[in-house]
């Protein structure tokens, strides 16, 4: 599919993209201002662990990485959140609570952030407050506990040395004084000296234990409390509401190229002349009918754009095909409606403008039409000319167009197929070419009855009108498959009812090559039929 085709689609349904957008991005409007704002609050906490006394300062912020990470899942604690929950005086519950938080490191750093939503900005905050708060307690009491057992079993160790070591001085002294064995001297200060030892190892134990319990008392620090939020985190509702306007634009083009895909109707000429080989041989753009006074648009507004088309038409026909004879034209169409009365009608007219004798025949024996158009009797017509063996002039009745007469189909008979493919039908075909230089036959359509496709093997060439995004194209097919079965000539196709919103580039083309007015004055119309 080609860009101009993909334009002419949006162009269509444009109308449908902006309904679509705007309805999703009110409706996210809307919904998002019904929504409860939620607010969000953060504190940071900044994590050590250790001391420059017992540890390096690259170690030490290593340590403090790893015990962040696991503090971050402690956090979220239910025993930490139902305490900052009670100490607040609210009443929600801890899993509310921590369904509305988020807690991450700060950037792979030794700080953790810790957010809090809630409904109300204050509350958030104090949420965000209280929980480090509750927490840091909570590990200090652990780290407490953790500690007091190892100094309990070092307190208890350096008792009981202290008390040996006193008493192995004691015996120690005793000896020097009254003894005089060098061996039993030498063997109290070798045991005095290992209490010794043995004591300052266990005072230099506890002063670690002591001082790593001090430094993991104070390792979680609040670095930043959190303060109420000014604006809600959501809904964000200028931002729904262009999200919806966008996912509805989105939507709509969906929609839209599924509407195109499973249209089979006739929409670019494109495609019956790439696959068929049939020529375009006009556009008419849709008639207002009301605006422009009835179908006659060549006689009712000559000026407009309309009847430009059919001027457009008339010369097409004469130069698509110049060395075919071109004297008796069909003007047929694949089904009711596509609009073949109206252009057989309007090409009658502007080939009698050229200075051309025509005669416009209703063909159509089931249903027709011309008699209602041109506004004359149908008490006799066509049917007529079956009935009888001479030819009667006067059934072909003259009109307000000079050099045009009109054969109506007169009265309606029970079998219009056999009289349309009798021989009679030809020898009538060929006194009205003895008449006037051009014959124009309205017939019925090609697919509901055969009427047409026996009228296009004694025509001289035929034209197929198909309502441009009303005729399917399967339809159109099959009427020039079956003109092709009986060796009609077609001329090529006249694509009707073209509408600016629909057909854009097709509408515009006859546009801007244009230079007529689009209104005519009674005057112009009167010298013109004069």
């Amino acid at each position: 599919m080609e860009l101009r085709q993909y334009i002419n689609i949006f162009r269509r349904w444009f109308w449908l993209v902006l309904l679509g957008t705007g309805i999703a991005g009110f409706s996210a409007y809307i919904f998002s201002r019904t929504q409860q704002p939620i607010y969000q609050a953060t504190s940071v906490l900044l994590i050590m662990e250790g001391s420059p006394s017992t540890t390096t300062e690259f170690s030490a912020i290593q340590s403090s990485e790893r015990l962040a990470q696991s503090y971050i899942e402690r956090l979220t604690n239910y025993e930490v959140l139902e305490v900052a929950i009670a100490n607040l005086g609210l009443t929600m519950q801890a899993k509310e609570l921590q369904e509305s938080m988020q807690v991450s490191l700060v950037n792979n750093s030794h700080l953790i952030a810790l957010s809090v939503k809630h409904t109300s900005p204050k509350i958030a905050a104090a949420l965000a407050n209280e929980i480090p708060t509750v927490f840091a307690v909570r590990n200090m009491e652990l780290q407490t506990d953790r500690f007091a057992s190892s100094k309990l079993n070092l307190e208890t160790e350096l008792n009981d040395v202290r008390a040996e070591l006193l008493l192995a001085e004691a015996q120690l002294t005793e000896a020097q004084s009254t003894s005089n064995d060098s061996t039993v001297i030498a063997q109290l200060a070798d045991r005095v000296l290992r209490l010794r030892d043995t004591h300052s190892r266990l005072l230099q134990s506890y002063e670690d234990i002591r001082i790593a319990e001090a430094s993991s008392l104070n390792n979680i620090i609040i670095d930043q409390h959190a303060r109420p939020p000014v604006s809600p985190i959501s809904p964000r509702v200028l931002s729904n509401a262009v999200l919806g306007a966008a996912v509805g634009g989105m939507l709509s083009l969906g929609l839209i190229f599924l509407i195109e895909y499973l249209d089979d109707t006739i929409q670019e000429p494109e495609q019956i002349e790439n696959e068929w080989g049939v020529t375009t041989i006009g556009l008419v753009p849709v008639i207002d009918t009301e605006k422009l006074d009835g179908s006659l648009v060549m006689i009712k507004s000559p000026r407009s754009l309309e009847a430009e088309s059919y001027r457009q038409l008339r010369t097409n026909i004469q130069y698509v095909d110049a060395s075919h004879d071109l004297k008796v034209i069909l003007v047929t169409s694949p089904n009711p409606g596509d609009g073949k009365t109206t252009t057989a009608a309007n090409l009658a007219i502007s080939l009698a403008q050229m200075g051309k004798n025509v005669i416009l025949v209703d063909a159509d024996l089931r249903r027709p039409r011309l008699h209602q158009v041109f506004e004359v009797s149908n008490a006799q017509g066509l049917t007529n000319l079956f009935l009888e063996k001479e030819n009667d002039e006067a059934l072909l009745q003259s009109v307000e167009i000079p050099n045009l007469k009109v054969l109506v189909s007169g009265p309606i008979p029970p079998n219009p197929a056999e009289l349309l493919g009798s021989p009679r039908m030809r020898s009538i075909l060929d006194w009205l070419t003895e008449q006037a230089d051009y014959i124009v036959l309205d017939s019925p359509p090609v697919l509901t009855v055969t009427d047409a496709i026996l009228l296009s093997q004694i025509a001289t060439t035929t034209l197929l009108v198909a309502w441009m995004g009303g005729t399917k194209q399967k339809l159109l097919e099959l009427a020039m498959r079956q003109i092709r079965v009986v060796d009609g000539h077609l001329a090529g196709i006249v694509y009707n009812r073209i509408s600016d919103k629909r057909h854009g580039s097709y509408y515009y083309y006859y546009r801007s090559n244009h230079y007529y007015e689009s209104t005519a004055s009674p005057n112009g119309i009167a010298k013109l039929l004069r």
